[in-house]
């Protein structure tokens, strides 16, 4: 006697389901849910835009913010770039070469301006990728009901040496 092929598979995938798992433990559960402080970082140093491992860690206001702002300032720096290698093949005299000057000064500012800028947001974005998947597994721990691990008080790293005190 033959068997269906149709009969055979619908028989083992009922029968399958008879034999379940119990749910995960919340143990299990967090394991697999939480997220990696150095995958974010990683996220963070290889992709060009900043936010990407606040992205990661689903912090996406602030990685978004981050982004917006790291992109602008690319490619303010990157048009100041090619607009000072359009003006070096120029040489004018006069009244034009005044106003060539000035063009030359503020694609100077944009170049300046648009890269402090850009590193300052991957920085900002390199500072927050951990704080964002620290804040996501501490949710995520109390979503889930576990105990806190590690210090309840937040880490604060302090640089000993000199200081600069003002005195009125």
């Amino acid at each position: 006697m033959r068997i269906p092929a149709a009969v055979l598979l619908l028989s083992i995938c009922l029968s399958r389901s008879s034999f379940a798992d119990a749910p995960p433990s919340p143990e299990v559960q967090f394991q697999h849910q939480k997220k990696s402080v150095v995958l974010a970082v990683t996220l963070e140093v290889l992709c060009p835009i900043a936010g990407a491992g606040a992205f990661y860690a689903g912090e996406g206001d602030r990685a978004t913010a981050l982004a917006v702002l790291s992109t602008i300032s690319a490619g303010a720096t990157v048009g100041s770039v090619f607009y000072l290698i359009h003006l070096s093949h120029q040489s004018p005299s006069g009244a034009s070469g005044v106003v060539h000057d000035l063009e030359s000064v503020s694609a100077w500012t944009g170049l300046v301006v648009g890269g402090a800028v850009y590193l300052l947001t991957r920085a900002s974005g390199l500072s927050l990728a951990p704080d964002a998947v620290t804040s996501f597994n501490a949710d995520l721990q109390q979503r889930l009901g576990l105990p806190q691990y590690g210090p309840q008080v937040p880490f604060r790293a302090q640089a000993t040496g000199l200081s600069l005190m003002w005195r009125f």
